[in-house]
């Protein structure tokens, strides 16, 4: 109960942030565009060709493309194991954030920043990578993790995917194809997206005594 709290309270503060968020990057907010500068100032010295092509390797495999195979992947492993409703879930998790973060995307119609490392094309603001590999990670958190009964092997799957996700997050602000405040705006939405896609899992959860071979499991 109390875990469900705290995830309600979080999923709540990263909606009404990323509302907050994204009337900035519409009225052009100085506080916004002066924190943009700041971080691509520290960013910039980092720009080397062997740091460029580490960058552009984390960027291609935290893409939207393999990260919505990847969760196809996991969907299967979880159809195979009779998790059919779940499986249906992440899919439909990860499918639909990313045609929302798309529309949202085409409506604030934000351009990228200037001097980009590696050409990129599209409207910059919320960044597809960082969402999309965002709800990856909380997938594995939340979804595959319960699965694995080593404490130890927990905290490195842990560990690791929050250190992926900040690589990728990282990569987009390095690379000039998104501004920061994109990448935190699309943090935030997948907070917001994962609380609400939650809900409606436990809602459906309800109607597993209806529905008995609907069977679910793993997600906190």
């Amino acid at each position: 109960m109390r875990k469900n709290k705290v995830w309600f309270i979080t999923g709540l503060l990263a909606t009404l942030g990323f509302i907050v968020l994204t009337l900035m990057v519409m009225t052009k907010s100085t506080l916004l565009v002066n924190f943009d500068a700041t971080i691509q100032h520290i960013t910039t010295p980092m720009i080397t060709t062997p740091t460029t092509t580490i960058f552009s390797s984390i960027a291609f495999f935290g893409s939207p493309m393999i990260n919505i195979l990847l969760i196809f992947i996991v969907a299967g492993g979880l159809w195979l194991s009779h998790e059919r409703l779940t499986a249906c879930w992440v899919i439909c998790v990860q499918l639909g954030g990313s045609a929302l973060a798309y529309v949202i995307k085409n409506v604030v119609h934000r351009a990228r920043p200037q001097f980009q490392v590696i050409k990129d094309t599209g409207f910059s603001f919320p960044s597809g990578h960082t969402f999309t590999t965002a709800i990856l990670v909380l997938t594995i958190l939340f979804v595959l993790i319960p699965y694995v009964k080593d404490a130890e092997i927990q905290l490195i799957i842990t560990l690791l995917s929050l250190i992926w996700f900040g690589f990728v997050a990282f990569s987009r602000i390095y690379l000039r194809a998104h501004w920061p405040s994109d990448v935190l705006g699309s943090t935030l939405l997948s907070l917001s997206w994962w609380e609400i896609s939650r809900l409606l899992y436990f809602y459906f959860l309800k109607l597993q005594t209806h529905f008995p071979k609907l069977k679910m499991k793993g997600v906190n």
